[in-house]
């Protein structure tokens, strides 16, 4: 299993989606339930409640979607008119991902209306950002943050009745604010390769349960190097399949930069066998 910095590590690569610009303050998180708990100091105990916050199925064992991209939308973001012969060679493109946890995830290519002379280039870049959001989507979404209370070195309450909890590791910092609602909130990686921010918001599930009281709809990514800050963020739609609460509807947004559109759909999904 990774470790939590090399998660986070793979969370904050540039390589996902990036812009550089100022960077912009935390946005709170949006408080999908708003039933206030007596957060408590025990490791064991906090590591319980971070991991019935919010829904992440962690006996999820791999997926397998359609991929379709809206050029249309992403072209215009970019302010850029792409020919309509080139784009009708894109919107002809079937692209299908077979992902499992802990994987890189395997695309596949099906240029059904032609392909275009930069098919490798884009074909690369489609790797690099679908793979880039699977690794955000295990370590977070797909997974929680904290599977035991040996993941947290310390739990500090704080006057409003939210909590910061240390997961440091391996000479890197990372503290994770914990909402009295039991929701994650801001977090902060501090390392000497580089320093970040994560800001995840909420939506309530449509049937609240334990375990599933709310789902990640928002993630929001400052990475620091140097004297470059880097903004990325991520906005997900859900769908269901195989018993699965999944990613529908995926929305890359490197601020100031572009947006990328991606849509999974015909989805299955296999569970991991029991035990594993």
């Amino acid at each position: 299993m990774y470790s939590t910095p090399f998660l986070l590590a793979l969370l904050l690569s540039p390589t996902i989606v990036c812009a550089q610009q100022a960077a912009d303050k935390p946005a709170a998180p949006a408080q999908a339930t708003a039933t206030v708990i007596a957060l408590p100091t025990n490791p064991s105990k906090m590591a319980e409640v971070i991991r019935g916050g919010y829904y992440h199925p962690d006996d999820l064992a791999s997926l397998d979607c359609s991929v379709s991209i809206d050029w249309v939308k992403f072209f215009s973001a970019l302010k850029t008119n792409l020919p309509d012969d080139r784009l009708k060679l894109l919107q002809g493109l079937k692209i299908h991902s077979h992902a499992v946890r802990g994987k890189v995830p395997e695309l596949t290519y099906d240029w059904t209306a032609g392909n275009l002379s930069t098919k490798d280039q884009m074909e690369s870049g489609f790797n690099q950002a679908i793979g880039g959001f699977y690794q955000m989507y295990w370590s977070i979404l797909g997974g929680s943050l904290v599977k035991t209370g040996d993941d947290i070195k310390k739990v500090e309450l704080l006057p409003d009745g939210s909590a910061n909890v240390d997961l440091s590791s391996d000479g890197a910092s990372f503290v994770a604010a914990v909402n009295n609602d039991g929701s994650l909130g801001h977090m902060v990686l501090d390392s000497p390769a580089m320093k970040g921010t994560i800001d995840p918001q909420y939506v309530a599930s449509p049937h609240p349960v334990p375990g599933d009281l709310r789902r990640i709809s928002n993630v929001k990514v400052v990475e620091r190097i140097g004297e470059s800050n880097i903004n990325a963020e991520l906005s997900v739609d859900y769908q269901e399949a195989g018993g699965f609460v999944i990613p529908k509807s995926v929305l890359f947004t490197a601020a100031g930069a572009f947006s990328l559109p991606i849509e999974f759909s015909s989805c299955t999904a296999s569970r991991a066998e029991s035990g594993h």
